[in-house]
């Protein structure tokens, strides 16, 4: 099935840059298996190209991975660390769309996410939030999405397997405003 981007008030195909300052890539995961300890990364670029059909459009981003912040210091350090991230040696975190689907009026965004070498297909749950102007930036069309994924820290060898306390599910969450380029 097609989407009619009929369906969506606004729409129009371009491309669009994201707006890091006014867009956020964040994750949870339980600690202890208790409560969820957060963080997000400061530093991303990524770049969406809208379609004719929605379906068709694409969605690129790359995160600087020692960029992270959890809110403490030390802890950040350690998240750095050839321990989890290993940023020394693996400084990105690509995310690249492969396809997208209907999904009761929301949409799946598949795509392979490259973290410490390792390629593994992800699908972000998503919401189109819309296309208007920003009066702040000269009235550009600006685009806003949030995203939603559940991953396997272990699936890139981040951490220890079995280390009782983080979870092995991550949960990110992003929520994307971006201007339109062309």
């Amino acid at each position: 099935m097609s989407a009619s981007t009929t369906q969506i008030p606004g729409y129009i195909t371009g491309t669009w840059a994201v707006d890091a300052i006014h867009s956020d890539v964040a994750y949870s995961l339980k600690h202890l298996g208790l409560a969820k300890t957060r963080g997000s990364f400061t530093s991303f670029t990524g770049e969406i190209v809208t379609a004719e059909n929605i379906l068709d459009s694409a969605v690129s981003i790359e995160i600087d991975a020692s960029s992270v912040a959890s809110g403490f210091g030390p802890r950040d350090e350690h998240i750095k660390s050839g321990d989890f991230f290993d940023v020394a040696n693996h400084p990105t975190i690509v995310f690249k769309s492969t396809g997208i689907r209907e999904n009761d009026g929301d949409y799946l965004i598949d795509g392979q996410l490259t973290w410490r070498e390792k390629t593994v297909p992800v699908t972000l749950e998503a919401e189109f939030a819309g296309i208007g102007p920003n009066p702040s930036n000269d009235n550009v069309d600006t685009i806003g999405v949030s995203a939603v994924a559940t991953i396997n820290r272990r699936d890139f060898g981040i951490g220890t397997e079995g280390n009782g306390f983080l979870s092995e599910k991550a949960k990110i969450v992003i929520e994307i405003q971006a201007a339109r380029q062309s």
